[in-house]
């Protein structure tokens, strides 16, 4: 299920929705090279109709999308329920799997790009504009330059948790920089809030499925949630989920609060039909996934071996194992299960 390009994971999705009687459509986000004979497209297909409905989206992360295109692949090899509506969006950044990059082709994190409509693409943490050197030096690549270790220094000094939320929630200042969120909605978010609720016309209940990689311990996963610990969804949802759920801004765990998110866009999109629910597996340390993506977007901007950049951004959340891979497919295939039976109570 797992394949090495977004080409080969765009072709496999296409014929097996066809396989299986599915209703195909596709969102052309960039269009084609002059020696290429198609654009790249967010892919998604419709199982059914009835009035509840699972929507499972991947790749909102490019690079991420290996991971979450894989689950998708594996659903469409078993039988899929006949009493719930599914609903597929396949590869919601294709520029940033097509090219090794998280962001997409204006270098803006869409994780952070989905603000609401009173909200301005302005601002960054008193955090992020100290560390923007460190973060996102303006030069090649390459040499010894202690990144871990001047990190490190700044943990000792702030905190963990105070430095995570003020580089990874989201900035608005530094186009170049690492988590830029944008200076306007992007085609790819604009297409699905376009697109998504006719969707999931009728439909009174939904669950939302977006798989990410590179959080937490490998292999394993977090389930994360955009409420307050401790309300009654939170409760509800760890209930029916089990113990990892955890809110996007809970003060342990893998979580962190962020602006622009795509969950709070649902959530505004849909409103109360709708349960959103980030699944994010876990690659490598939380430091070295940091290394791995300052070091590609510095080579990506500035210059340097772009080949050694990619493939240590994909270390970072796409590993080459297979039994990480096992994991991942079968903590997939679980929480659809859970999912499942949540629409069904």
């Amino acid at each position: 299920m797992f394949h090495s390009s977004y080409a080969d994971a765009r072709s496999a999705f296409r014929t097996m929705t066809a396989q299986r009687n599915g209703v195909l459509s596709s969102w052309q986000v960039m269009t084609p090279e002059a020696d290429q004979e198609e654009g790249l497209t967010i892919d998604v297909a419709v199982f059914g109709a009835g009035p509840r409905a699972l929507v499972i989206s991947s790749g909102l992360h490019g690079v991420e999308g290996f991971a979450g295109s894989a689950i998708q692949l594996q659903m469409l090899q078993q039988e899929l329920p006949e009493d719930i509506r599914i609903v597929m969006l396949h590869v919601l950044n294709p520029y940033g799997m097509a090219n090794i990059r998280r962001v997409n082709e204006n270098n803006v994190d869409l994780n952070r790009n989905f603000l609401g409509t009173s909200d301005a693409y302005s601002g960054s943490s008193d955090g992020y504009q100290k560390l923007n050197n460190l973060l996102n030096p303006t030069h090649p690549s390459g040499g010894v330059e202690f990144m871990m270790l001047r990190t490190i220094f700044q943990i000792a000094l702030r905190g963990y948790n105070t430095l995570k939320t003020a580089v990874v929630g989201g900035q608005y200042d530094f186009p170049k920089g690492l988590f830029f969120g944008g200076s306007q909605l992007e085609r790819s978010a604009e297409l699905m809030l376009a697109h998504l609720p006719d969707l999931l016309d009728g439909a009174d209940r939904i669950v939302h499925i977006d798989f990410h990689t590179g959080l937490g311990k490998s292999g394993t996963y977090a389930l994360l949630i955009d409420t307050e610990a401790g309300s009654a969804d939170h409760l509800r949802l760890r209930e029916n989920f089990g113990d990892r759920v955890q809110p996007w801004s809970a003060d342990h765990g893998v979580a962190y609060k962020i602006r622009g998110g795509l969950p709070e866009a649902v959530q505004r999109l849909l409103g109360k039909r709708v349960d959103v629910i980030t699944c994010e597996f876990g690659t490598l340390p939380g430091l070295k996934v940091i290394q791995a993506l300052r070091t590609e977007n510095q080579t990506h901007h500035w210059g340097g071996p772009i080949e050694s950049a990619k493939n240590g951004l994909l270390n970072a959340f796409r590993p080459t194992n297979p039994s990480w891979e096992e994991d991942i497919l079968r903590g997939g295939a679980h929480v659809i299960d859970q999912a499942l039976l949540q629409l069904r109570a």
